[in-house]
């Protein structure tokens, strides 16, 4: 048994290390030094939650290594309002430009001081290893990702 779960844990990273590798070499640069860094933060920020989402789904045994995909998705989430500077709303982010206006800057902060919240609550939840309380937190974290991305992101072209 203890054998299975770690040749699933390093099948898990394996293929997530090949997805990250496979992403990041057909990624083209956005020209803005500060909108690569985001969507590299933003796709490492899905690469984490879809590692999660396997386990609640069923589709991959639970590993102490979520952990580490929580806590990533925490820190991003942490640092969530520094990946929008001024100036880096280039087209290829599909950040909409209502992001830098300050008549929803405060709308834009509530979303992020959402996202903070539910991914600390995510972190506690995948550290206690329950499957279902892990879906139920990942659930809460996902939605506030959504609900950022109407008000504020571009739809996919």
């Amino acid at each position: 048994m203890r054998v299975m779960l770690t040749k699933t844990a390093i099948a898990v990273l394996a293929g997530g290390a090949m997805f990250l590798g496979i992403a990041s070499a057909h990624s083209e640069s956005t020209g803005n030094k500060e909108a690569d860094f985001r969507i590299a933060e933003m796709k490492k920020l899905g690469g984490n939650m879809g590692a999660i989402a396997k386990v609640v789904k069923g589709e991959a045994n639970y590993t102490e290594a979520l952990i580490d995909n929580a806590k990533e998705i925490s820190a991003i989430a942490a640092n969530m309002a520094k990946l929008f500077p001024e100036g880096s709303g280039v087209e290829a982010s599909r950040a909409k430009p209502e992001i830098w206006d300050a008549q929803y800057a405060a709308d834009f902060q509530e979303d992020i001081d959402a996202l903070q919240a539910a991914s600390t609550q995510l972190v506690v939840a995948v550290e206690s290893g329950d499957v279902a309380m892990i879906g139920a937190a990942l659930k809460e974290t996902g939605g506030t990702c959504g609900g950022c991305h109407k008000q504020f992101r571009k739809p996919k072209e």
